[in-house]
């Protein structure tokens, strides 16, 4: 009886009690959308029963994290507010959440977890269209498929036509063989992946 007469009298902590009501309502969602984002990052960094995360869905991470961010941040700021929660604390978990989100982009990703393998496999991992189209022709011309194949099928999926286009050449000239004439995406890569897997060709270290 006292909250609601509190309420009558300060419209801005009925609204604080509203909103906080709200976000609770959502708790349960909002925590499937972080499992939802950790297992995404977990299985963008491998293989998972043999099949890897296609690049469109391990981009999602960093969307469903950032839903859940900013709803949390708004939920935080508002206990916050109406003095139910430590500043000091909340604070300090809006800036960890905002760091943890900066890790899940995928240039973050690349500069902490991938920078491995010689110059031409960086390059092909390199932000720039130019730059990673440029790499993925060079490791053609290099004639190692054991060591670029793998990178090469990476870039079949790319956002960029160009990168697209130059990986797949590489691919055919590095196979002597066409596996997927005339298809890109998810559906090149695993027939690719197969064709090199039936040569025996793996990713070898530098």
């Amino acid at each position: 009886m006292s909250e609601a007469v509190d309420g009558v009298r300060d419209p801005r902590r009925l609204r604080v009690r509203v909103g906080l009501a709200f976000v609770r309502t959502l708790r349960p969602a909002l925590y499937a959308l972080l499992v939802a984002s950790a297992l995404l990052t977990f299985w963008a960094g491998g293989e998972i029963g043999g099949r890897e995360l296609p690049p469109k869905a391990a981009a999602a991470a960093p969307v469903l994290f950032a839903i859940f961010f900013v709803v949390f941040a708004v939920y935080r700021l508002a206990l916050v507010r109406a003095k139910k929660y430590p500043a000091a604390t909340g604070l300090f978990q809006i800036g960890l959440g905002a760091l943890v989100w900066v890790l899940l982009l995928p240039g973050s990703r690349q500069r902490i977890g991938q920078d491995t393998g010689d110059d031409v496999q960086v390059l092909m991992r390199s932000s720039d269209t130019r730059v990673r189209a440029l790499a993925a022709e060079v490791a053609g011309a290099r004639g190692d498929a054991g060591r670029y194949g793998s990178e090469l099928v990476e870039l079949l999926d790319d956002t960029e036509p160009a990168v697209r286009r130059a990986a797949h050449a590489s691919l055919v000239r590095l196979l002597g063989t066409d596996a997927s004439p005339g298809e890109e995406g998810t559906v090149a890569q695993r027939k690719w992946r197969d064709a090199l897997r039936s040569r025996g060709l793996v990713r070898q270290a530098p």
